[in-house]
């Protein structure tokens, strides 16, 4: 019971679970938001559809008050449909601006407001009688003139009279554009109208919220994976941010919420400016610049144009030259946007043509985002219209979304391909380390071979009672050598009786010309060593240190020694000609000879490990090898 609960655990159908029922109960949520019964005290109310202007000031009377009965009798213009570039000019020199609105007919209450959000002027109301029935700000001087980038919100109480429209009376800085909307084009009760707008921008606060996180997250991974540089990743991450930062700064109840609108709108003017940077620079690094290398050369326009614009909307509370350039501007910024995701829909369908799979999730989103996106701008022309319909942030979700999953495919293709990379690495390592070892052999056997001949030649001779041992010792290190060498890991005393033998042969060899210290202490039951790593080390002493004249007394020390049970010590050093300081000073050059495989095995098979090579005094060479063995990092054969 116990396995098959852990077994169960191991799947992530908890996970799964959960993630069903979090996502069932949102989509139930949302479907009933839109089918629920609506509140009757709560009604639709669109100021551009219903409303007309007149650029400049009407005069007052004597008295000071307007005949607001002639008001039927001035040339009203038309909100409505597109308005172009010279009339939206005009607007904008002039300090004052005229709206007359159809009146709110179905009145059943006194008790019915609408969320005014204006920025850069002051208003007044009338109704038809000339009453004025909400007012911010005064005329009289424009320093008192409220921040363009400072969005105000009103609430406005609508009269129960007979009135047939309302007048609306706008102030503004001379060459300044402003804005006026109600929010979210809704008129009711004000606690009423206040919970359905909360309810309205919920969805949106939460997936531009989501985009946050996700964008967040990625970049956390980013930074602590910076090594394998998932640079993709971060491009990702910087899109991801950007939208969600855009979504979140230009929802109205988000400002509504802030008192520091202003910060918010400076952050929506960067995010929605260079959202686009990251969304090319992910695709080409994943599918390449494309023909003519369409997204470099988007991406260098991005820069230059996102940069100027920054400037330039920062610049707007200060001089004219902003205003006109964005009014004559409007078109081409248009065409720029949908440029921006034209060029992504080309590289990925070039792409997706030329066998990536992965292209095709990023070709469909792009291409459903570019659809939306016109229509949403085909109908903010339409009903002049500027405040977004939601059309494009479900065609940027649906197209994240595609990217997102097609983004997780690539990122699983390059982790596969790093798991068979690293599969491929071990086994080279591995044959690394097998050719390292036969080639200690094949510079072992015919050298020592030789050598041990010569010496059996010499004892029959001069002590022809020791030529049996000396074959037999000679023997028994070529059953070691054609026996044991094939295994990764073999106990410490085959490897200790392996030396003890070629010594015997060795001390043979230089008879009474050398003196041999030859000792252990310690418990090594419980240590294994990777064949043939100790021998190389003596035999250096013998190869290179006992040269010279017969008479000196050669004098070779062998120690192997447990400390504390875990590190195992092994010390060898002699009194022979030594190693040149020029060489002892070149550690590439030292290394590059036996000895140095001796130190790449230790790397490879040990995470922690000290090999030293130095001069022994008054002379002679020390070598010193010193495993901690709990760092082993294979397991014993």
């Amino acid at each position: 019971m116990g396995i098959a609960m852990s077994r169960l655990l191991e799947k992530p159908y908890l996970s799964i679970c959960l993630l069903f029922l979090i996502t069932s109960v949102a989509i139930t949520s949302y479907t009933y938001s839109l089918l629920k019964p609506k509140d009757t005290s709560i009604s639709e109310y669109y100021l551009t559809d219903n409303a007309d202007y007149f650029v400049g000031d009407i005069p007052a009377d004597d008295s000071g008050m307007v005949d607001f009965q002639k008001m039927h009798k001035v040339y009203w213009l038309s909100t409505s449909g597109w308005i172009n570039d010279d009339e939206i000019k005009r607007i904008a020199d002039s300090e004052y601006i005229w709206l007359r609105s159809k009146a709110f007919s179905t009145i059943e209450n006194e008790d019915l407001h609408f969320l005014l959000e204006h920025s850069g002027l002051n208003i007044e109301i009338f109704n038809e009688y000339g009453n004025s029935i909400f007012k911010y700000g005064e005329f009289s001087d424009p320093k008192y003139l409220p921040s363009l980038f400072q969005s105000k919100f009103s609430w406005v109480k609508i009269p129960n009279d007979n009135s047939k429209y309302y007048y609306f009376r706008l102030y503004h800085k001379k060459g300044i554009l402003f804005s006026i909307t109600i929010i979210d084009n809704l008129i009711g009760k004000q606690t009423a109208l206040y919970r359905e707008i909360a309810l309205k921008n919920l969805t949106t606060i939460f997936f531009h919220s989501f985009f946050m996180m996700i964008g967040i997250i990625c970049a956390l991974v980013y930074f602590i994976e910076y090594k394998k540089q998932y640079n993709i990743l971060l491009d990702f991450s910087a899109f991801a941010l950007c939208f969600g930062i855009l979504g979140l700064t230009s929802n109205e109840f988000i400002r509504f919420l802030f008192t520091n609108t202003q910060t918010l709108y400076i952050l929506s003017i960067i995010s929605s400016n260079f959202v686009f940077i990251p969304m090319l620079s992910g695709v080409r690094r994943l599918f390449g610049s494309g023909s003519f290398k369409v997204l470099d050369l988007l991406i260098y326009i991005d820069v230059f144009v996102c940069s100027l614009t920054t400037i330039l909307v920062f610049s707007l509370p200060f001089t004219d030259i902003s205003h006109s350039f964005f009014i004559s501007t409007r078109s081409f910024f248009i065409l720029f946007n949908i440029l921006n995701i034209l060029g992504p829909i080309l590289i990925t369908y070039e792409s997706w043509k030329k066998g990536n799979k992965e292209a095709f999730g990023h070709f469909v989103g792009f291409s459903v985002t570019l659809l939306l996106v016109i229509l949403e701008i085909f109908l903010a022309i339409k009903y002049n219209d500027n405040s977004p319909s939601g059309i494009v942030f479900w065609g940027v979700l649906f197209g994240v979304i595609s990217q997102g999953f097609a983004l997780e495919r690539t990122l699983f293709a390059d982790r596969q391909k790093a798991l068979l990379y690293k599969e491929d690495l071990l086994k080279a390592e591995k044959t690394l380390k097998e050719s390292q070892l036969k080639t200690l052999q094949t510079k072992m056997n015919p050298h020592y071979l030789f050598n041990s001949l010569n010496t059996i030649h010499a004892l029959h001779k001069i002590k022809p009672e020791l030529i049996g041992d000396a074959i037999m010792s000679l023997a028994n290190n070529y059953r070691f050598i054609s026996d044991r060498t094939d295994r990764d890991w073999i106990p410490f005393d085959e490897e200790w009786n392996f030396l003890e033998d070629y010594l015997h042969l060795q001390k043979l060899r230089f008879f009474d010309t050398i003196q041999i210290d030859f000792k252990k202490s310690g418990d090594f039951r419980s240590v294994v060593l990777p064949p043939l790593l100790l021998q190389p080390i003596i035999e250096n002493s013998f190869k290179h240190g006992f040269r010279g004249s017969s008479d000196i007394q050669f004098q070779l020390f062998i120690h192997a020694k447990m400390i504390k049970d875990s590190v195992f010590s092994f010390v060898v050093y002699d009194n022979g000609t030594g190693i040149p300081e020029d060489l002892l000073s070149d550690k590439q050059k030292l290394l590059s000879r036996s000895l140095g495989n001796i130190k790449e095995r230790l790397k490879n098979l040990y995470s922690e490990f000290r090999f030293d090579i130095t001069k022994n005094y008054p002379e002679g060479t020390r070598t010193e090898i010193e495993i901690i063995l709990s760092s082993k990092v294979q397991s014993t054969s």
